[in-house]
C-alpha cells in the first residue's frame, strides 16, 4: 500500500501510538509510589539526627525504642511501596510490548519495501519492553525528588546544601559527556550491525550454495570481519562509558567524605548538631545516587530513545493507513487502465501505458520476453504494489479502495519464486487463515491436482516441509503452491510462471486445474514463457519492455508480426472489440 517506510511520521501519528498503549493509568500509581519511597528514605536521616541529638544526651531508652520502631516500620512500607512500583512497571512493559508488536508487525506486513532496513523491528520492540522494566526507569522517577533533597541539606546547613550542587553540577556534565560519547559509538554500531545480520542473513538462506562453491571458510571470514566491526564501537563505547560511571562513583563517594568532615568542622565550630553530620552524608548520598545511576545506564538510555523512534517509523503504515469500507464480493472483473509502474532508482519505466479488460471467469495469459514487465504487472494486480499511474480495477472498484485484509480473502497469488511458509503441508496450503477447515483444504488440493502427490509424501498432508518448503522438489512446491492459491473463496487467481517446473504431465494437470478454477468462477491471469497454457487461454497480452505489444484472442496475437510493432506508435491496445470478444469466448 506505500512505496516507501515515511522516516518522519506525523505528530498525530506518534500520538496514536502512544495513545494505543493500556494500562497507562498505572504510572499515576507507580509516581504515588515514588513520592512515597523518597518520603519515607528521609527517616534514615532524621533517625539519626534524633538519636545523636536527643536520645544520646538524654539518655531516654524509651526514646531510642520508639524512634527505632517507627523507623522500622517506615523502611518495611518502603519496601513494600518499592516492590509494587516494580511490579506496576514490569506489567506495564509486557502490556507495552503485546500492545505495540502487533502493530509493528502489521507494518511490516503491509509496507512491503525497505525490509532489510526493518528487520530489528520486532527485536527493538522488545528491547523497550526491557527497558521499561528495568531499574534505569527507577532512576528516572526518582530524579526529580533530587532538589528537594538539595533544598533539605540547605536547611540544616548552607555548606551541605553547597556540596550537593556541586555535586550534582560535576555528575550532570560526565552525564552530558557519557551521552554523547554513547550515541557516537552506537549509531556506528547500529549500522554495522544491521549490515552484519543482512549477511549472516544470507549466508544461512544460501547455505547449500556456500557449500557447493565451497565458500564456507570465506562466508565465515566475511562475516567475522563484519561482526568485528559492529562490535568494536561497541566495546569502545562500554570501555569509556564505564570508566565515567566508575569517575561518577568516586566523586559520590568523595563528596560523602566531604560532607562528614565539614560536617565534624561545623559540630567543632558550634554551628550544626553532631546528628546533621550522619544525616547530611546519608541525604548527599541519596541524592547523587541517582544522577549516577542515570551516567551509568546513559548507553541504556539512549539505546531506549533510537529504539523507540525506530518504533514510531515501523508502526507510521498502519497507523496513518485510512480505513476503508468492506464492499461486496467481488464477480472477478478485473480492469487495467493505462497503467504505469517506475522505480525511483531506474532511468526506464518498468511498466507504461498497459491497458485490457477481462470480464469474470476468464483466463488470461501474459507472455513476453525476459524484463517485459510480467511479474510485476502481476504484483501490482495482487496489491502488493502501487501503480504510479493509471488504476486497476476488481469489479469498477480500484484496488486501493478495497481494504487490503479483504482484497487479500478474494485473490489468489503464486509468485515466481513460490514461497511456502514452514509447517506441514495443510498448513503451507491453508497459511493463517483460522476458518480453515480440512475439506477446504483437501479441496483446494484436488482443484490444483496435488492431492494424489501430497498423499505420496510420507505423512500425507502433515508431512513437515521444512523451512520455505526445502524438504519438497521444486515441481512439488509448485503443485502446494497453486493449491494454496486456489484455497478459500478466490474470485481473482495470479500465476507468474505456474509451470516452470513442472513435467509434460504436470503442465497437462495445471491446465486442468486452472480450467477447473475458471468454471469454479473465478478469473486467472498467467504469466508463462511456455504454449501449453495458450491452448486454454481466452486471451493473450503480449509485453515488451514494459509496454504492452498486443491483447486480443491467442490467434489474433499469435499471427502478429512482433518485430513489427517494436516501436511506440504502433502499439495495439486492447480495443472494445477485442474486449467483447474476450467476453464471448470466456462465457
Amino acid at each position: 500500500m506505500y512505496s516507501r517506510i515515511r522516516r518522519e511520521i506525523p505528530a498525530s501519528a506518534a500520538r496514536s501510538l502512544l495513545g494505543l498503549i493500556p494500562g497507562r493509568s498505572a504510572f499515576v500509581w507507580v509516581v504515588a509510589f515514588s513520592v512515597s519511597l523518597n518520603i519515607l528514605l528521609l527517616v534514615v536521616p532524621f533517625y539519626a539526627i534524633e538519636v545523636f541529638d536527643r536520645v544520646i544526651s538524654s539518655g531516654s531508652v524509651e526514646t531510642l525504642v520508639g524512634l527505632t520502631i517507627i523507623a522500622v516500620i517506615a523502611l518495611v512500607f518502603s519496601a513494600a511501596f518499592d516492590t509494587l512500583r516494580s511490579r506496576l512497571l514490569s506489567r506495564f512493559a509486557v502490556r507495552f510490548e503485546r500492545s505495540l508488536a502487533p502493530i509493528v508487525l502489521e507494518s511490516m506486513i503491509v509496507d512491503a519495501t525497505n525490509r532489510g532496513d526493518r528487520a530489528q523491528d520486532l527485536a527493538k520492540v522488545r528491547e523497550l519492553r526491557t527497558f521499561l522494566s528495568s531499574a534505569t526507569i527507577a532512576s528516572l522517577l526518582d530524579a526529580p525528588f533530587l532538589p528537594a533533597f538539595i533544598f533539605i541539606l540547605f536547611f540544616l546547613h548552607p555548606w551541605y546544601g553547597l556540596i550537593a550542587l556541586v555535586g550534582t553540577a560535576v555528575l550532570l556534565a560526565m552525564g552530558i559527556v557519557s551521552r554523547w560519547i554513547a550515541r557516537a559509538e552506537i549509531a556506528q554500531a547500529s549500522e554495522a550491525a544491521q549490515k552484519t545480520q543482512i549477511t549472516l542473513d544470507g549466508i544461512v538462506r544460501h547455505s547449500a550454495l556456500v557449500r557447493a562453491m565451497g565458500w564456507t571458510r570465506g562466508a565465515i571470514r566475511e562475516f567475522m570481519d563484519l561482526n568485528d566491526q559492529a562490535l568494536s564501537p561497541v566495546v569502545r563505547a562500554s570501555e569509556r562509558v564505564y570508566a565515567i560511571g566508575a569517575a561518577a562513583r568516586m566523586v559520590r563517594t568523595t563528596l560523602q567524605v566531604a560532607a562528614i568532615g565539614a560536617g565534624a568542622w561545623l559540630v567543632l565550630q558550634s554551628e550544626v548538631l553532631a546528628g546533621s553530620l550522619i544525616a547530611s552524608s546519608i541525604l548527599i548520598a541519596r541524592t547523587l545516587q541517582p544522577m549516577e545511576g542515570l551516567i551509568s545506564a546513559r548507553r541504556a538510555l539512549t539505546s531506549a530513545h533510537e529504539a523507540w523512534k525506530q518504533v514510531q517509523t515501523a508502526a507510521a503504515p498502519v497507523l496513518v493507513r485510512e480505513k476503508r469500507t468492506l464492499l461486496p464480493s467481488p464477480s472477478g472483473r478485473i480492469a487495467v487502465e493505462r497503467v504505469s509502474y517506475r522505480i525511483p532508482t531506474t532511468p526506464r519505466p518498468v511498466l507504461v501505458g498497459i491497458n485490457f479488460e477481462c470480464p469474470p471467469s476468464g483466463i488470461i495469459v501474459v507472455i513476453g520476453p525476459t524484463g517485459a514487465g510480467k511479474s510485476t504487472l502481476l504484483r501490482l494486480m495482487a496489491g502488493l504494489e502501487r501503480p504510479s499511474g493509471g488504476t486497476i480495477r476488481l469489479d469498477d472498484a480500484a484496488l486501493n479502495n478495497w481494504d487490503p485484509d479483504q482484497l487479500g480473502q478474494f485473490v489468489g497469488y503464486l509468485p515466481q519464486e513460490v514461497q511456502l511458509l514452514g509447517g506441514t503441508v495443510a498448513e503451507a496450503i491453508a497459511g493463517f487463515d483460522e476458518h480453515a477447515c480440512d475439506e477446504d483444504i483437501v479441496a483446494a488440493a484436488i482443484l490444483a491436482q496435488a492431492h494424489e502427490m501430497i498423499l505420496s509424501l510420507p505423512a500425507g498432508y502433515q508431512t513437515e516441509i521444512g523451512r520455505d518448503g526445502n524438504r519438497l522438489s521444486g515441481g512439488q512446491r509448485q503443485r502446494i503452491g497453486l493449491a494454496r492459491a486456489f484455497f478459500g473463496d478466490r474470485k481473482l487467481i495470479l500465476l507468474d510462471e505456474p509451470n516452470a517446473n513442472l513435467d509434460p504431465d504436470g503442465e497437462h494437470a495445471l491446465c486442468s486445474a486452472i480450467q477447473r478454477a475458471k468454471a469454479g468462477g473465478a478469473t486467472l491471469v498467467i504469466v508463462t514463457h511456455r504454449p501449453q497454457l495458450l491452448t486454454i487461454a481466452d486471451a493473450v497480452l503480449l509485453l515488451r519492455d514494459g509496454a504492452q505489444l498486443a491483447f486480443g484472442s491467442p490467434a489474433e496475437v499469435l499471427r502478429l508480426p512482433v518485430t513489427s510493432v517494436a516501436k511506440p506508435h504502433v502499439v495495439r491496445q486492447g480495443t472494445e472489440s477485442q474486449k467483447l470478444a474476450v467476453g464471448r469466448t470466456a462465457r
